[in-house]
């Protein structure tokens, strides 16, 4: 019998299909508020739609889609309540990762974490001068998941990978000034500087500090564009 094989290969494609729209959805290929159409992403990918059913619904608790019923999926419109709840949450666990990290390193661990936190800090002020907003942002990824995965703490790791997933829907225009990406560069140097010489204390501050800008950042771009639009969106 080939039913083993068969059932995870059927996980396996129902998974990739999944990756595949979480994708577009984080990306701006599906925009908020869009229906997902089975049938046009079936056709798309090269898969049925049953396949593509199976991974709407197991993104269903991902926050990137809401499922109505007897109207189907859409990409979730975040709320300006949604988007504040969504960075202290992250503000918190990021503060104690960095916290984390800084005591690690005073320790005498993470041994490599300053230098991979700089090379990173350098890539960024270069791609910062070239405008490049898109490796900007993923750099920026990088560095906060440098230090979570400094905190060994996985729990918390999930916990922040999720909250990011699914503040990728607006977090890119919070970024998408020069202003803001040269200032968020200062407020990563400070991090750094308090993780580097193992002050728990002041790397939570930094952290903290850097998630309120960050949020703030994102307000001022929602309140510059609040005619054209009615609520957070993707903003």
């Amino acid at each position: 019998m080939n039913a083993n094989t068969i059932g995870a290969r059927r996980a396996t494609l129902a998974t990739e299909v999944r990756s595949e729209l979480e994708r577009m959805i984080v990306e701006g290929e599906l925009a908020a508020g869009e229906k997902l159409n089975e049938a046009v992403l079936a056709n798309a990918m090269g898969v049925s739609r049953g396949t593509v059913r199976e991974a709407i619904r197991s993104l269903a608790d991902s926050g990137l889609i809401d499922l109505i019923a007897n109207r189907g999926a859409f990409v979730h419109q975040t709320t300006l309540d949604e988007v504040r709840n969504l960075y202290e949450l992250r503000g918190a666990v990021f503060a104690m990762a960095c916290a984390a990290a800084a005591r690690r390193v005073r320790e005498g661990g993470e041994r490599e974490l300053i230098a991979r936190l700089r090379r990173n800090l350098e890539a960024m002020e270069g791609v910062r001068e070239r405008d490049d907003r898109a490796a900007y942002y993923e750099l920026n990824i990088a560095f906060h998941d440098m230090l979570l995965q400094a905190a060994r703490n996985p729990k918390a790791k999930t916990i922040y990978d999720n909250l990011v997933r699914e503040m990728h829907l607006f977090r890119r225009r919070g970024l998408s000034i020069a202003t803001n990406i040269a200032q968020s560069l200062v407020e990563h140097g400070a991090i750094l500087s308090a993780v580097e010489a193992g002050d728990a204390d002041a790397a939570q501050k930094a952290a903290q500090e850097h998630i309120v800008a960050g949020f703030s950042r994102y307000m001022g771009i929602v309140e510059e564009h609040r005619p054209a639009e009615a609520g957070a969106g993707r903003g």
